[in-house]
């Protein structure tokens, strides 16, 4: 196992840029909510404090899975305060806890080796009572301060419970000891949200900091805050509610209701503060809420609207006596009609540069018109219904005053679409109550429906495959027009091309041939192999084409890559891949972790985080990776979704925004991608890989995909990687409408798309889908099964032929059994036998297949046996156009990418 862990993981090294550290530290610093402040407990004033809870030690600074970033080195909080100059007077009690945190994690035999390396996993406890001895200690300070750490991460929910969600009862007793003996209290959340009703129910607390999961210079970025060099400036993105069931997916979320296997969106598109908001229930702290060491004053300038664009001026003064930062948030409240519509929604913001107190900085908001209108199913288009849209300008979703009134004469349709995903089963939809009728004086800006020119946004691809066949060469037609076990019928069409036999990607990128006519030179055995990942690849060969001198991109182990089969041959790179999104997984700690999405998202600040987009792709260039697996920025439908640290928000426009930004970062670096992830609908963790999400299809259009069209609109990304999940039945990875006809047809997306890993579709589905790139890889020789219809094989016992293949450079088995076109089910009308020589034993899994139901066995006069198994023959269900389709793709993502000069040095 050792040997082989070396194999996997990257030797230890320097970093590249160890300015990406700073850079990580000044985002953590501004990601950071200060949620209460009273009688002057921050910034600290005295040099001393007491320091307790097991996030001072165990500070939690990213994620576990895949979303986990290990970098060289991580600052906790009791170094960052210890580098700050200041003195823990609670030494007893921290040396304590670190030697119990190390002798459980030093006993612990429930995690593998793996998963504490890979995934950053390890045992937390819970927070140890503070004896008497160790309280008299720490009393030298006036201040104390109190860490309360959770982890989550992929493959897992988090829980409504006591020492999850909940406090446990030892951190309540010690935070009402300390409440009790201390002048002041300030509680750091090293967490996602939680229950936080605490601060307010327990005397005595006067401070409370949203630290959340700030990357490897966590420690010092908290410091920074806590002592007064940074001034707060993050503002929550989530709602934190003052009882779990009150946000409105709690009852039926994950594991809640007994079935994680179907989750349906009744909520619709009342998630987050768009429900508080509109029902009426009022949040612990709202969307949008951060204090600040200093105060700011906004003045509304001007507001203006056009059928192009609203454009909201605002001047912005720092009124109190600290240099700090400001966020501005515009709101929208769209008039009642037949559309059910959310009391107000956010469609803009900004952040102010450091102001001097007495400073003034102007602000110009600009957002497009279009993002007014509500998607109306009917008409299946964005429609602005007539009436008063009001302008909200303020400090978050509960502290907001209408400064205009956009005034819109009649109906307009804003953008015609086609309906493309409408639910598999019937939804009890929540209907909002009527909205309170507002006394409103501010200035009116009209609109007029006849300038409204409707954009026709629908899909232009047209539903046909086209084969591409080299001159002179026989092809053999399908038989039929459409390929019947495909979920999406199309018309196949021949194309005949140049024969260029000799063609390689060189000649494609020099312009010497097209792509058309070099896939049409590549046979099949090629073609899977580059449409699968190199994890499960068998060894394959081609005559040598290339006659300059090439050899395969060589990476730390990480993620993934794509095939190096053929770079010596046909000149195609390998394109190696690593984890993100807070950072490269490359084990050995070169590299930056940075504040995870939801503290990135937390700053507001684009720019910001466009410069940690630069840091990424600069590390990505260095490791000789291309693509980076993020940004994540799948929404948080609910608090106990396991992977809603690295996703940004609850709103879809801060994660299309936030992701644009990461985007563009790490883009600017030449060759070097994103993959934004995880399209689409990924909420929760339990039972990821085959739950069923059912959501309208304005839902879909408003709040799940409309971050990731923001960023394919604004950032063209390179890559997308498609979810587990069902969509409204259908497997996302095989969702025909959701990849090509929305994604591609309808945003214009040009790039790769890509399955997650070991993803539980069926890939020849998934490739006519529009998902070129099947991840970690998959057996060439199933897509071989699938293109010709190839029939089981069985063994001389009945039994399917089985083969266990080490994938992952050993690091696991798998298991292929042959059943290859023929999928055998109890209820098929299609079978096939297969014939036992007499005195031969029947396998067990015949057995167990007759018990099933799915196998019956006949006997013969001469003691033979014929088994003969059940099922849907379905045939040939891989059109070669498809994969010809897919593997061009790929070829042009890893033609552009920064492995293709690299093969050539």
């Amino acid at each position: 196992m050792e040997n082989l862990m070396n194999r996997i993981f990257a030797e230890p090294a320097e970093h590249p840029y160890p300015e990406n550290m700073q850079t990580g530290r000044a985002c953590a610093a501004d990601g950071m909510v200060l949620l209460k402040n009273a009688n002057g407990a921050l910034p600290l004033k005295d040099d001393q404090v007491a320091l307790f809870g097991s996030g001072a030690t165990d500070t939690v600074t990213c994620g576990t899975g895949s979303g986990f970033a290990p970098a060289p080195y991580t600052v906790n909080v009791m170094e960052g305060l210890l580098n700050a100059n200041l003195e823990l007077t609670s030494t007893s009690w921290l040396h304590r806890f670190m030697a119990a945190s190390k002798k459980a994690n030093d006993e612990d035999t429930t995690l593998t080796y793996v998963q504490r390396v890979w995934s950053g996993k390890k045992i937390l406890i819970d927070d140890l009572e503070i004896t008497k001895e160790e309280l008299k200690e720490a009393a030298k300070a006036d201040t104390a301060i109190y860490v309360i750490s959770r982890n989550a991460g992929e493959n897992g929910d988090r829980k409504a419970v006591e020492g999850d969600y909940y406090l446990s009862a030892s951190e309540c007793n010690n935070l009402k000891l300390l409440s009790s003996t201390f002048k002041k209290t300030i509680v750091v959340l090293n967490t996602c949200v939680i229950d936080a009703n605490f601060i307010n129910e327990i005397p005595g607390l006067d401070a409370l900091v949203l630290m959340g999961l700030a990357g490897n210079e966590s420690g010092n970025a908290l410091a920074d805050v806590l002592t007064g060099k940074v001034c707060p400036s993050g503002k929550l993105t989530d709602t934190w509610a003052k009882k779990y069931s009150d946000n409105p997916a709690s009852f039926t979320f994950g594991e809640n209701d007994g079935d994680a296997m179907q989750e349906d969106y009744v909520e619709d598109i009342f998630v987050g503060y768009r429900y508080f908001d509109t029902f009426g229930v009022e949040p612990l702290f709202p969307f949008g809420y951060g204090l600040s060491y200093t105060t700011f004053e906004k003045d509304v300038r001007s507001v203006n609207a056009t059928w192009g664009h609203v454009e909201v001026t605002i001047a912005v003064t720092n009124i109190g006596t600290v240099t700090g930062r400001d966020v501005t948030q515009v709101y929208v409240s769209a008039p009642e009609g037949r559309l059910p519509k959310p009391y107000q929604e956010l469609k803009g913001f900004a952040k102010t540069k450091l102001l001097q107190p007495g400073d003034t900085e102007t602000l110009i908001i600009k957002f497009s018109t279009e993002s007014l209108a509500s998607y109306d199913t009917n008409l299946a288009a964005f429609v602005m219904e007539k009436g008063d849209y009001l302008v909200r300008v303020g400090n978050d979703s509960k502290d907001t005053t209408v400064s205009a009134i956009i005034r819109l004469d009649h109906e307009a349709i804003v953008r015609k679409v086609k309906n493309e995903m409408s639910p598999d089963r019937k939804l009890q939809l929540l209907r909002p109550p009527s909205r309170k009728t507002e006394s409103i004086n501010a200035p009116v800006v009209e609109l007029k429906a006849a300038e409204c020119i409707t954009i026709d946004g629908a899909n232009r691809i047209p539903r046909k495959t086209l084969t591409y066949v080299p001159e002179g060469t026989f092809y053999k037609r399908p038989t039929t027009d459409s390929y019947s076990e495909i979920p999406f019928p199309t018309k196949q069409e021949v194309v005949m091309v140049k024969n260029d036999p000799n063609a390689t990607l060189l000649d494609v990128k020099e312009g010497n041939v097209t792509m058309e006519e070099f896939i049409a030179t590549l046979d099949p055995e090629v073609l899977t192999r580059l449409v699968a990942g190199d994890a499960r690849e068998t060894t394959y060969t081609v005559s040598k084409r290339m006659t300059k001198k090439v050899k395969p991109v060589e990476a730390p182990r990480s993620s993934g890559s794509t095939t190096s089969l053929f770079v010596e041959s046909l000149g195609i790179p390998n394109m190696p891949m690593t984890d993100g999104p807070a950072g490269l997984h490359v084990l050995g700690g070169a590299t930056t972790s940075y504040p995870v999405g939801m503290v990135m998202a937390q700053t507001w600040d684009v720019d910001f985080c466009e410069k940690v987009g630069i840091g990424i792709g600069k590390e990505l260039a260095h490791y000789n990776y291309s693509v980076i697996l993020g940004p994540g920025m799948n929404i948080h439908r609910d608090p106990l979704c396991g992977r809603n640290f690295e996703y940004y928000s609850e709103d879809p426009l801060i994660s299309g925004k936030m992701a644009s930004a990461v985007t563009l970062g790490v883009q600017s670096i030449p060759g070097e991608y994103v993959a934004i992830k995880h399209f689409a609908c990924n909420n929760q963790e339990a039972n990821r890989s085959f739950t069923n999400s059912t959501v309208s299809e304005r839902a879909l259009r408003e709040i799940y995909l409309r971050g990731f069209e923001i960023c394919v609109r604004e950032a063209n990304p390179a890559t997308v990687m498609t979810s587990y999940n069902k969509l409204n039945g259908i497997y996302t990875s095989s969702h025909y409408e959701l990849l090509t006809e929305v994604l591609r047809g309808e945003w214009g997306f040009n790039g790769l798309v890509m399955t997650d890993w070991g993803s539980n579709s069926i890939k020849p589905f998934d490739l006519h889908a529009g998902n070129d790139l099947i991840m970690g890889g998959y057996r060439s020789q199933q897509l071989i099964a699938a293109l010709i219809g190839q029939q089981p094989v069985f063994t001389p016992d009945g039994a399917v032929k089985e083969e266990v293949f080490e994938v992952y450079g050993g690091f696991k088995k798998e298991n292929i059994q042959s059943w290859n076109a023929f999928e055998p089910n109890a209820a098929g009308t299609d079978t096939v036998s297969t014939r036992v020589e007499a005195g031969i034993d029947l396998s067990k899994e015949v057995t167990k297949f007759v018990k099933d139901g799915i196998a019956t066995v006949a006997e013969q006069a001469d003691g033979s046996k014929v088994v003969t198994y059940r099922g849907t023959n379905k045939g040939s269900y891989l059109s070669l156009g498809d994969l010809q389709k897919c593997a061009a793709n790929v070829l042009r993502s890893v033609m552009n990418s920064s492995s293709y000069e690299k093969i050539f040095k």
